[in-house]
């Protein structure tokens, strides 16, 4: 392997979250991970863990080890699922409108926004 191995990982997992045609955004909030930690692995200044690694790949529809192939990209279409639109509702209005607002805020804002969605997404029912 040439080159730093953070780099290529996060071009990698660039081009893997563009092959769906999702936004760092969408891909923060289907997994869980932060957009701001998702952004630093993307530039190579973030180590990312192996738990990590295996919970993007489970939300790209790749296998692990796919994650781990940086050069695959550069010569074939890797094996992903169809893309799939964040959420599961394509038409929805309130979807549509959570969006245009998100764009507005700030990263910070997003972080917090984000958050919130999360702990709400692992929230029990009663």
């Amino acid at each position: 392997m040439t080159g730093d191995p953070l780099k290529l990982f996060g071009r990698h997992l660039t081009w893997l979250r563009k092959q769906r045609g999702w936004s760092q955004e969408a891909l923060s909030l289907e997994s869980g991970l932060a957009r701001s930690y998702l952004s630093g692995i993307e530039r190579g200044t973030r180590n990312v863990a192996l738990y990590n690694i295996c919970t993007l790949a489970d939300t790209l529809g790749v296998a692990p080890p796919e994650m781990l192939d940086f050069a695959r990209h550069e010569t074939a279409v890797a094996a992903v699922e169809a893309p799939r639109s964040p959420f599961h509702a394509e038409t929805s209005p309130a979807v549509q409108a959570t969006m245009r607002y998100m764009a507005e805020l700030s990263d910070f804002e997003r972080d917090v926004v984000a958050g919130v969605a999360r702990a709400l997404a692992r929230k029990q029912p009663r």
